[in-house]
């Protein structure tokens, strides 16, 4: 029974076709970080309505974010950009591109320019406390929700290890989140950043952290994704379906900002370490294995989704799932031999993350997770 809880959500949420305009009514005269990838910054100068942001300000760019950034070259960059006086940050792109703006809009402060990003990632007191830079988030995919998130990952490459960036201050100032932007989003990053979105609500809902908030934006990401993903991915999705995965990612990144993810994601990390598995593909591998796991509780909750989505048995709703977007067979083409997953199961229980989780979870169970995702078998 949830009968105490809080909720806290200081983003300013602007959503729907065309909101990408609003950063030019927010921003004008400033001296501002865009930080995005490659083809990012192609996409943002090329886009009519946010090329005319770049004419209204002073932009400085960083426009070589990479997937799952490493902790060396974020260092190298603050480094390089702390006598630049930043006024203001912009994140466009995926949840690489928008952690890594939040990183800069903390790390750029004049009053921590002696301060290490592995300062910051290990000594929270160092930035709980402080203001930080404006911070604008414009996603381009359907996926982390990191727009409306205190969390940004940070990768050690050398050690293979995922570190978290939480704070108060990791909230974007605005959220701009427009699925116009996601419309040419080649398909295998549509699958995995939805996977991702999908995959964060649904450990909203078997999460021992679940509010009747949180639940309600999970359950409505569910609802969404879970139909608009595979008519995407099949060739049958048009803005319609655009506009639900970016509904999708929103709600779920709003249930996660109050949870936290649980154990699809403890056990997806050294997937992508070891393995570059991409990471929503490394969350969604083992989803039906961990919801079978997790009914064990009983919880009415699973009842409550079941009644919402309408949809089937849970169980047969992501067993379809990872079936029709062949989860399966496309984590395992980044994986050597299947037997290598059970060598990681030591690194696979992350307790800030499997703690969250629902039923409580042991190596043991993981290792028959593990066995279940590969083997497509009950647990």
């Amino acid at each position: 029974m949830l009968n105490q809880w809080d909720y806290h959500m200081p983003v300013s949420v602007h959503f729907g076709v065309g909101a990408r305009s609003r950063l030019g009514a927010y921003v004008v005269g400033t001296k501002c970080l865009v930080v995005a990838s490659e083809r990012g910054r192609r996409q943002f100068e090329a886009d009519t309505n946010l090329s005319k942001f770049i004419g209204a300000n002073q932009v400085i760019w960083l426009d070589s974010i990479d997937p799952n950034p490493g902790i060396d070259e974020l260092e190298y960059h603050l480094r390089n950009l702390r006598d630049n006086k930043i006024e203001l940050v912009v994140g466009f792109g995926g949840g690489s591109c928008l952690d890594a703006a939040k990183i800069f809009s903390l790390g750029l402060l004049p009053e921590l320019a002696d301060t290490t990003l592995q300062d910051l990632l290990v000594t929270p007191r160092l930035h709980e406390s402080k203001r930080r830079l404006p911070l604008y988030a414009i996603p381009t995919t359907a996926g982390t929700g990191s727009e409306v998130t205190p969390f940004a990952t940070v990768w050690d490459h050398q050690k293979k290890k995922k570190h978290s960036l939480s704070s108060p201050r990791g909230f974007p100032s605005v959220a701009l989140v427009d699925p116009e932007l996601t419309s040419d989003l080649p398909v295998e990053e549509t699958i995995s950043t939805g996977l991702d979105a999908i995959n964060q609500a649904a450990e909203s809902v078997w999460n021992n952290f679940a509010t009747p908030t949180s639940l309600f934006y999970a359950f409505t990401a569910l609802s969404r994704g879970l139909q608009a993903l595979p008519r995407i991915v099949g060739g049958e999705g048009g803005i319609d379906e655009r506009l639900r995965m970016a509904e999708c990612s929103l709600f779920a990144g709003m249930a996660i900002s109050q949870t936290r993810t649980a154990l699809c994601h403890s056990i997806s990390y050294p997937l992508t370490a070891h393995f570059n598995v991409p990471h929503g593909l490394a969350c969604a591998f083992t989803m039906p294995a961990v919801l079978r796991h997790n009914l064990e509780s009983n919880d009415p909750r699973f009842a409550e989704l079941e009644s919402f989505l309408n949809q089937g048995s849970l169980v047969e709703i992501f067993d379809r799932l990872n079936e029709q977007l062949g989860v399966r067979d496309r984590v395992l083409s980044f994986v050597p031999e299947p037997d290598d997953l059970f060598g990681l199961i030591g690194e696979m229980y992350t307790p800030e993350r499997a703690n969250n989780n629902l039923t409580p979870v042991g190596e043991d169970d993981i290792r028959s997770i593990l066995k279940a995702s590969l083997w497509q078998q009950s647990t």
